[in-house]
């Protein structure tokens, strides 16, 4: 009779085991499957920006009034950038660009982990970045948070997490 009990006990630390969430389980869920981004914004360093014009991925930028902005061309539209570059805006410390399409994910740090609405979810907050695959990009691209309402480099991007029979990422909610 003492090892059904145990056994059962057994299960279910297992079973208990399959729904806890911490930092290495959110890290591989993000980074396993491609993740579809609609409209959100990455940032790039000026060497990427200047990689980016060297391999035709955009023109060069070009200055009006106060905002520096680099036109995309037919191959950085290829790699899912959606919009041309800004190089120098007003508010930004570094150039950024949006991107729409699937894209696999890289997680830079994992901050802060709560609970969502309901016992069924958890929101991440997470430096989470963008994998292009081309040489100007070794680095998952930034994703920008929100912050009153405005992308910004000074925000993290908050990740919504849901449990259905596993936890899967359900999306960005900012």
């Amino acid at each position: 009779m003492m090892i059904p009990r145990v056994s059962l006990a057994a299960a279910g630390l297992v079973l208990l085991g399959c729904n806890d969430f911490n930092d290495g389980k959110t890290r591989s869920i993000i980074e396993s499957n491609p993740v579809r981004l609609d409209a959100e914004q990455v940032t790039l360093t000026q060497q990427q920006v200047d990689c980016g014009v060297k391999a035709d991925l955009w023109d060069s930028p070009v200055q009006t009034n106060d905002r520096s902005v680099a036109r995309l061309t037919d191959k950085g539209r290829a790699l899912k950038f959606y919009e041309d570059v800004a190089v120098a805006e007003p508010g930004y410390r570094q150039p950024f660009v949006q991107v729409r399409g699937d894209f696999m994910l890289g997680v830079l740090e994992i901050l802060n982990t709560t609970d969502g609405r309901d016992k069924y979810t958890k929101l991440v907050e997470t430096k989470v970045g963008v994998k292009i695959d081309h040489p100007c990009f070794t680095t998952p691209l930034p994703i920008m948070g929100l912050k009153k309402g405005m992308f910004s480099q000074d925000a993290n991007p908050i990740l919504r997490f849901r449990l259905d029979n596993s936890w899967q990422l359900d999306r960005i909610v900012h």
